[in-house]
């Protein structure tokens, strides 16, 4: 118990440290072992303008790419209770999915969609530039919101035609795959939609109503939702700062696309979303889909991880000073966040950010760096 009171406040003070040397404004931080939380704590500001408000392990917060790991744990879900098969093509279950090529998009599992090996590109920008507040985001310049639309090569018409999740995957009409599917890792943001989709047909409810029901509920998540009318207007919710100017970007929104990354949780909130991972539960999922949810099945060609790592469904998987690391992070503009697993070690440990920095990943591995420390008896 000493060892970890002297562990705990060794992480305090890097953080804090960190925070004043970098100028970011807030950090949320929780650490499980097994089933217990040993570590929980707020640094900096959720909240500058009108009046500062401190940042707290409560506070509600954007989690971007998570996210997706709720989205998988979802599918699994359905896997074992048989209205599902992973290796299944999606067209089974959706007839109006296709691509340019038909032929091979026929091909394309829910397997391969959960783990980016579907053979999309990776700069679709549709899921996202269907934000309500799309505007507000790109607009720094009077043509920054055309220059992103000419980028992904989207029009406003487009747009204005995804009314439902049914019609992000109708638009993957024009979407010309890259490989054959099965054959490369490409991180595909926008197909989480299209698991929602097959997730709300095969069981005709709203995906946010069985997660709340069957996940949120199940593991004690009371401060994560997908609603984001209700997170801004809690009393203890992050707003978000780019820049050292700090200056505030548009609330993250996007309720189609709330699969690729805009659910809301807190620092502790995820805690207990790691311990399940860890510990299991089985009113959520048996241990043995947690496991192949962490099996790793292409290897990650990304500038975010060294070489070595792959990806399974919806976790990335690596090493680190010669531990396993199973763990996904997520971002958009100044929204920061990472949720590891060290299974071995029965540890989980979760980082969130209001600010656009990559300081989440170092604060991250000084924790495990610290945690991995063997107590030396005199």
């Amino acid at each position: 118990m000493k060892d970890l009171m002297v562990k705990a406040e060794r992480i305090s003070e890097y953080i804090q440290d960190l925070l004043d040397e970098d100028q970011t404004v807030g950090v949320s931080v929780c650490i499980v072992e097994g089933s217990s939380t040993i570590y929980s704590q707020g640094f900096g500001l959720a909240q500058l303008w009108p009046v500062p408000r401190a940042m707290t392990p409560d506070t509600i917060m954007s989690i971007q790419s998570v996210s997706k790991n709720f989205m998988a744990v979802s599918i699994l879900q359905l896997v074992e209770k048989g209205q599902l098969q992973l290796d299944s093509p999606l067209s089974t279950y959706l007839p109006y999915f296709r691509t340019t090529d038909k032929e091979q998009s026929d091909k394309i599992t829910i397997r391969h969609i959960l783990s980016h090996t579907a053979g999309f590109p990776a700069d679709l920008g549709i899921a996202n530039m269907i934000a309500p507040n799309v505007r507000e985001i790109f607009s720094d310049t009077p043509d920054e919101f055309q220059e992103a639309l000419n980028h992904y090569g989207l029009t406003e018409h487009e747009l204005k035609n995804i009314k439902k999740r049914e019609d992000v995957t109708k638009w993957f009409k024009k979407v010309e795959l890259e490989t054959e599917p099965g054959k490369q890792w490409e991180y595909c943001t926008d197909g989480y939609v299209l698991l929602a989709d097959v997730f709300e047909k095969i069981t005709g409810q709203t995906w946010e109503r069985h997660l709340t029901e069957h996940i949120l509920t199940e593991i004690g998540m009371d401060r994560t939702t997908a609603d984001a009318d209700y997170t801004q207007n809690d009393a203890d919710s992050s707003r978000y700062f780019m820049g050292p100017q700090r200056k505030e970007t548009p609330f993250p929104i996007n309720p189609i696309a709330a699969p690729i990354g805009f659910l809301y949780s807190t620092a502790n909130n995820l805690g207990k979303y790691l311990a399940f991972h860890l510990s299991g539960k089985p009113s959520v999922l048996s241990m043995s889909s947690v496991e192949e949810m962490q099996m790793p099945i292409s290897r990650v060609s990304s500038d975010w991880y060294p070489a070595g790592w792959k990806y399974g469904l919806g976790w990335f998987t690596g090493t680190y000073k010669n531990e396993t690391i199973i763990e996904h992070g997520g971002g958009q503009m100044a929204v920061r966040a990472l949720i590891s697993l060290v299974p071995r070690r029965k540890l989980g440990i979760v980082v969130l950010m209001n600010t656009d920095s990559s300081l989440h990943r170092k604060i991250n591995r000084k924790i495990m760096d610290i945690l991995f420390e063997e107590v030396i008896s005199p």
